[in-house]
């Protein structure tokens, strides 16, 4: 769908086009490789407020501001800790409602974190190797890769499983956006989603309804969170962008990525582009791309 030619009546639709847009340069590896690391690292300076891990002690803490780095990593669909999405009602259909719930963590599975394995180190290693890759000031990056992986496991402690997550369905608490301060008694999660739903112009009332899973994962993470120091959360949340990324880097870098990979997947083969890319464009524009299919 995303290289065959389009229905006529479809050649001006804004968002397939841009779908497709997104596709070809994704797919265009020429283009990739010519492409300096700088793209990468102007966005997470300007945009990101930086990656502390790559500027050593040089790293300004008075630019840290979480909320807004939490909103502009949403506008790159990236979930981190806190997840959030709207849904529609099982029993009405015509009824929305906020999902707020508890995102993924990098290996997955809490017991990845248990214990000392090839996977943690493989992990480590990778978080290294990248920095190093990108910078000339390495004075701080091994404490800054022991601090980003001790955060996350830490955090890790309090994830949900899967049957968990089935188990304890009765947990999730159904509240509004009026009340939802009740809920949390650290992060501002009321502002956090009137700003995230601003975005698409889109204005919250005090009557929204907010579904919560996963409460006491969301609590014990604002906790840590309100415990770290501002580098250690700044370096953690732009790490995972970087992580989300690799794959749009040029090859030497995500070559980097490959023994993690084999530690993680159990292959170091790299999938091919169309597949990648495809995958890319599905998870950041799925929308766009059903109503392709719907119509076919």
């Amino acid at each position: 769908m995303l290289i065959s030619p389009l229905p006529i009546e479809m050649n001006n639709i804004q968002s397939l086009i841009n779908a497709r847009r997104l596709y070809d340069s994704c797919t265009n590896e020429t283009a990739i490789e010519l492409e300096t690391i700088n793209v990468l690292l102007s966005f997470v300076n300007n945009e990101l407020g930086g990656w502390p891990i790559l500027q050593g002690s040089s790293w300004n803490e008075s630019s840290f501001n979480l909320l807004r780095l939490l909103l502009k990593l949403r506008q790159y669909d990236l979930n981190i800790i806190y997840g959030c999405r709207t849904s529609t009602d099982d029993k009405n259909s015509s009824v929305n409602f906020i999902e707020v719930y508890q995102s993924n963590l990098a290996l997955e599975q809490r017991t990845n974190y248990d214990q000392e394995t090839k996977l943690t180190m493989a992990y480590r290693k990778f978080i290294t190797d990248l920095a190093l890759a990108l910078t000339n000031d390495s004075t701080m990056i091994s404490t800054d890769v022991d601090d980003i992986y001790n955060f996350e496991k830490n955090i890790s402690k309090f994830h949900w499983t899967l049957d968990q997550q089935n188990a304890r369905q009765n947990e999730t608490v159904r509240t509004t956006i009026g009340n939802l301060s009740q809920t949390f008694m650290t992060f501002d999660f009321t502002n956090y989603l009137r700003q995230i739903y601003s975005l698409s112009n889109i204005n919250l009332n005090d009557n929204d309804v907010v579904s919560v899973s996963e409460l006491e994962f969301l609590r014990n993470a604002s906790l840590i969170i309100d415990q770290s120091s501002s580098r250690l959360i700044q370096n953690y949340f732009v790490w995972r962008f970087i992580m989300a990324r690799v794959a749009n880097l040029p090859k030497r870098f995500r070559s980097i990525q490959d023994p993690f990979d084999e530690a993680f997947r159990g292959t170091s083969a790299q999938r091919p582009r169309s597949i990648i890319c495809g995958n890319f464009v599905n998870n950041n524009m799925g929308f766009a791309l059903s109503k392709l299919y719907i119509r076919q």
